[in-house]
């Protein structure tokens, strides 16, 4: 499409307009027309609604009507622009994305929560992923329309005031007071030098990763690469230790943070597990490792920052979360360096596809399933997995059945986890039935029939006090 304009432009001579001899012409020229902010608005909502470009009228903008006006109508343009973008994704879209996904589509969901202003803020104003990319993207996530309009406007305030401000120095040049012109150039240059390098920043600091994965938009090869090592190097995983500190430091799910951090069993179980090469394992030792991985780093977790009354207290200032506790990248294990969400989400989820696993793995929460008070092991994997499915369901303030009006009251993880039981609540009541006792309520499950309604998810921590 823009090779066909400008080669409709230059057909019609209209290119001699943006001369070096002319452009100066043209601005003022441009600045005559009646209506002319409107029409620069209307334009910029246009393009940016349909997906081209719009550098060059950010450009245009700064040029046309200076630095106080431009930003202003530039603003206005493109938290429009952006905003029609998301609709007409969201519009198009969305269904056809998560049927693609699959399970991946809980990552995507993520996006829906607390951390969805703050995931935007952060990819509008660290430009990792390209303006028009992020506003159809977003539409097609489901982000919340008012989280995306907010940061939308707010991010893209910093890139727009530096390009505004460009363009007007440039212009400044053809009309005089070129040493002026000149360091307003310099000083627009330098700005515009840190803003393309903001990304190579973010990577240094660690933002990079959390941010793609909270968008669900990058693939495990690139952020998980896949092992290559021999089979024959990987060291026998001994949980022994873990079972043995687990026996004795948690009682009906409630954990002893302290107790864990004084033993240094804690520490050397942490670095054992930093040398395993998980391919080279049979299926459930691999699974066992990676339950037993996360579990272990999320009181590390908490442990390392001292927090004892919510895991949603990490990173969090002034009330609000800077950085998702479970995007730290503090895991070592398989022999790189991972966070929580990519042992959950990029690892278990993806590799295991066994719906068990939500019941297995504890984040630090009241509102979690119970942490076991023995550590996974291969040989006994499955009915571990099975033995906690029925332990969280017995849990009547978390998941009951109310037989006489049909409604199931259950835990927020089968909702948000919904693909992995199938990608409905009549497939979460399936699984429900295997592991509530016989009689009425298992009758209604199996029907598929009932009303679900989520209880309350306590983020306080499971600590045994």
């Amino acid at each position: 499409m823009l090779v066909t304009l400008w080669t409709v432009a230059r057909m019609l001579g209209f290119d001699e307009y943006i001369s070096a001899e002319r452009i100066g012409t043209t601005i003022r020229q441009a600045r005559e027309v009646p209506f002319a902010a409107a029409i620069f608005v209307l334009v910029y909502v246009v393009v940016a609604t349909i997906g081209l470009p719009a550098l060059p009228l950010t450009l245009a903008g700064g040029a046309i009507f200076g630095i106080g006006a431009g930003i202003a109508l530039t603003w206005i343009g493109a938290t429009l622009g952006a905003t029609g973008a998301y609709l007409l994704a969201r519009t198009l879209g969305g269904d056809a994305l998560r049927r693609l996904l699959g399970s991946r589509a809980g990552t995507l969901d993520r996006l829906l929560g607390d951390g969805a202003f703050l995931t935007m803020l952060r990819l509008r104003l660290i430009p990792v992923v390209p303006f028009n990319a992020l506003n159809f993207g977003a539409g097609l996530a489901g982000v919340r329309l008012s989280h995306y309009m907010a940061a939308t406007a707010i991010g893209i305030l910093p890139g727009t005031s530096v390009y505004t401000y460009f363009a007007d120095s440039l212009l400044a040049g053809t009309e005089g007071a070129r040493q002026t012109a000149f360091i307003r150039v310099a000083i627009a240059g330098v700005l515009l030098l840190a803003l393309s390098y903001a990304p190579a920043l973010a990577k240094r600091a660690g933002w990079i990763s959390v941010l793609l994965i909270s968008l669900g938009t990058t693939t495990v090869p690139r952020l998980l690469p896949a092992q290559s090592a021999a089979v024959g190097s990987a060291p026998t995983i001994d949980h022994s230790a873990w079972n043995a500190m687990l026996g004795a430091y948690v009682t009906d799910g409630l954990v002893d943070y302290d107790a864990f951090q004084r033993d240094p069993r804690f520490a050397t179980y942490l670095d054992q597990l930093s040398r395993v090469q998980a391919a080279a394992l049979p299926r459930n030792e691999q699974l066992a490792y990676w339950i037993n991985v996360y579990n272990a780093y999320t009181i590390a977790l908490l442990n390392g920052r001292k927090e004892r009354k919510s895991i949603r207290n990490i990173n969090k200032v002034l009330g609000v979360t800077l950085k998702s506790p479970w995007a730290e990248p503090i895991v070592k294990a398989d022999r790189r360096t991972l966070t929580l969400d990519d042992v959950e989400h990029e690892i278990i989820r993806q590799q295991f596809k066994d719906p068990r696993i939500h019941v297995a793995l504890v984040c630090a929460a009241m509102g979690c399933p119970p942490l076991r008070s023995e550590a996974f092991a291969a040989d006994r994997l499955d009915a571990q997995l099975d033995d906690q499915a029925r332990r969280f369901l017995a849990q009547t303030a978390k998941n009951r059945v109310d037989v006489k009006s049909g409604t199931v009251y259950g835990s927020p993880i089968f909702t948000w986890y919904r693909e992995d039981f199938g990608g409905s609540l009549e497939g979460v009541g399936a699984f429900w039935a295997k592991y509530v006792p016989a009689g009425p309520a298992q009758e209604v499950l199996r029907g598929g029939k009932f009303k679900w309604v989520d209880t309350g998810y306590d983020w306080g921590i499971n600590s045994r006090r």
